[in-house]
This record gives C-alpha cells, structure tokens and sequence, in this order.
C-alpha cells in the first residue's frame, strides 16, 4: 500500500491542473486471515470436484448424489454459507436475468457462499495461501467497490 500511495501522489503531482484522477477496484475484500473451513467429510463423500474460490465455492456431485451433496451441505454449512444449488442460483438471477448454456454447464451442482469471514478449502487449489484478504461471496464488503478520486493542483 506504501508504494501504491507513492504512486497516486506522484501522479497527481506529475498531470496538468484540473485533471481528475479515477482509481477504482472490480470489487471489495474481506478479511479472512487463517478462518480457512475444510468442507465436512459428508460433503466431500458426495463432491468429486470443488470449483471456484474460496468465498464462492463450487461442488460438482458425484453421479447421482447431488441431491445428498445439496442436503449434507446445508446441514453442515447453513450456518457460514448460503447454501444454493445451480439451479436457485440462475432462477435467482444472481448472474443476470440470461445466462449461456456455456457457462450454465461449467458451474457446480451446490455452491457455498461465504458468510462472515471464512473461506472453504479445496485440497486441490495451488498454493500454499497465506491470503489476509478474499473476495468472491456476496456480503456488502465485497460487493461495494472501492472508488478513490484525486484532482491534480
């Protein structure tokens, strides 16, 4: 953050008198530190593949299981996620009011979304992650995007 300021104050020193300078991010943080949830076992018995990140994280059912996946989630992760299939998700519109067949096929069966300040694992993301902040889920942090604006003297 030390050089970012750096930056913006050599900017706004550096363009002509009157020149408004717009910073804006694609999103908000939250900060997770070490409050990192494995997913419970009986969710995992039912996943064969996580997708997504951490604050918004996709569970694509083994054959036949999605309805287990869904109601094993539910139960062990109501309380730090919004717990939605793909279909509640699209009926809800949370990507718009259409959405491709394109990406409808690429999203997971059950999606946890973060509440408060957690993140759910998945084994197989690289890392290791030593994130302090996340983004991703649905709460007002993450959904209100940062915008600074400096007009040059």
């Amino acid at each position: 953050l030390h050089t970012a300021d750096h930056l913006v104050a050599w900017l706004l020193e550096e363009l002509p008198a009157g020149t408004a300078l717009v910073i804006v991010a694609d999103h908000g943080q939250v900060e997770t530190g070490d409050n990192v949830i494995e997913p419970h076992k009986q969710v995992l018995a039912n996943t064969s593949v996580q997708s997504g990140e951490g604050r918004f994280r996709w569970l694509h059912a083994r054959p036949g299981r999605a309805g287990a996946l869904y109601e094993s989630a539910r139960l062990h992760h109501d309380a730090h996620a919004w717990v939605r299939t793909r279909d509640e998700v699209l009926d809800e519109q949370w990507f718009g009011p259409k959405v491709s067949e394109e990406l409808a096929v690429r999203l997971g069966d059950v999606c946890l979304v973060a509440k408060g300040t957690v993140a759910f694992h998945d084994p197989a993301d690289t890392g290791p992650f030593r994130l302090i902040g996340r983004h991703g889920s649905l709460t007002a942090a993450e959904m209100l995007v940062p915008l600074l604006v400096g007009l040059a003297r």
